[in-house]
């Protein structure tokens, strides 16, 4: 297995085979999201998309935070008085990660290290999965701040948790440890916190090892059963069947099936 390591100083990114690792790289500011470390991580996702060798976009943080959320220890710098249509459409254009994240057609993995605050907590929950430290822990945070929420959070928790879950952890400002949050299906897993990245790159390796094709279209049914009828998930079920029927991969699975043997799936 090999790596290609870059850094932006706000952003690492590495390439293990076909897994594209972003580590958020603020530890001093338990990797707040700043407007730079924004602009990095949506180039870098963005990129990790649209490259046909990256089967699976994994996420994590440096130091002992996920990510504590946005960080308002800045300015906003000197171009003059910012509208709040202006701040409105700033707002839109950076959640274009976390639509990115839970939209495109390749998994994506959250390896939650710390705390996930507020837009953090966005961040780890527009992943298809997450797995966490047992020194995990996921607050909504803004009823401190007299704010709504952004970036997608009530939307993840409402179809994670459910509405009432939701209203609960949002209204209240609930901080869940590592064991809670899975009880509420915000983590997938927990595991120690020195093993975290060992099993996050073994379950990334795994869906590396997976046919594309077919992990495109589960995911694609999964994201329709949120607001689709049974009617038209069966038919999206039944059309991505025969797609994925017809690619090589499925040759390759009965081939490999027949021959006793593991598949190696190419991704057409």
């Amino acid at each position: 297995m090999t790596a290609e390591i870059s850094s932006q100083d706000v952003l690492i990114t590495e390439r293990i085979g076909g897994t594209a690792l972003l580590k958020l790289n603020r530890p001093e500011r338990l990797n707040a999201l700043s407007p730079q470390l924004h602009e990095a991580l949506q180039a870098a996702v963005r990129e990790a998309a649209e490259d046909k060798d990256v089967r699976v976009v994994v996420i994590t943080g440096e130091g002992r935070a996920f990510c504590s959320g946005g960080d308002t220890s800045g300015a906003r710098g000197q171009g003059g008085p910012v509208s709040q249509e202006q701040r409105t459409d700033e707002m839109v254009a950076r959640s274009a990660t976390n639509k990115l994240l839970h939209e495109m057609p390749k998994p994506t993995l959250a390896l939650v290290n710390g705390v996930a605050a507020g837009s953090g907590l966005a961040l780890a929950l527009a992943c298809d999965m997450r797995i966490g430290s047992v020194d995990a822990s996921m607050v909504p945070a803004y009823a401190r701040l007299a704010l709504s929420g952004d970036y997608g959070v009530t939307y993840f928790l409402t179809q994670i948790s459910g509405p009432a879950k939701a209203c609960e952890l949002m209204f209240l400002n609930q901080k869940l440890d590592a064991a809670e949050a899975k009880a509420c299906g915000l983590l997938n897993q927990i595991v120690s916190a020195n093993s975290l990245m060992v099993e996050g790159l073994r379950v990334a390796e795994q869906l590396c090892a997976a046919p594309p094709v077919a992990l495109r279209y589960m995911k694609r049914c999964i994201r329709a059963s949120v607001d689709h009828s049974l009617g038209d998930v069966i038919a999206l079920e039944a059309s991505a069947m025969i797609r994925c029927s017809k690619t090589e991969d499925a040759k390759e699975a009965m081939l490999a099936l027949k021959e006793k043997r593991a598949p190696v799936f190419k991704g057409y």
